[in-house]
């Protein structure tokens, strides 16, 4: 019977996990969203690994960011 309930705090607590991860991403998301808004334009993959290549994601006039998880990257560049 122990090992019953020991199965079952441990199924909890993955459940408890994969909620708080959940509630992380959609948290990480609002926040890009509020970037873009904030003097922040999207940019394509493709810019931002030009300006890394040349060591241009930050200079006096503005800053690439990479933001969201593996899979689901937004690149933006927000001005100075």
């Amino acid at each position: 019977m122990k090992r019953g309930i020991h199965i079952t705090v441990i199924e909890t607590g993955r459940a408890c996990a994969v909620g708080v991860m959940l509630i992380a991403c959609h948290a990480s998301s609002v926040s890009a969203e509020e970037a873009t808004q904030k003097g922040c334009v999207a940019v394509a993959k493709q810019e931002y690994d030009a300006a890394k290549k040349q060591r241009l994601l930050q200079t006096r006039f503005g800053t690439y960011v990479r933001t969201g998880r593996l899979g689901r990257r937004t690149y933006l560049y927000c001005h100075s």
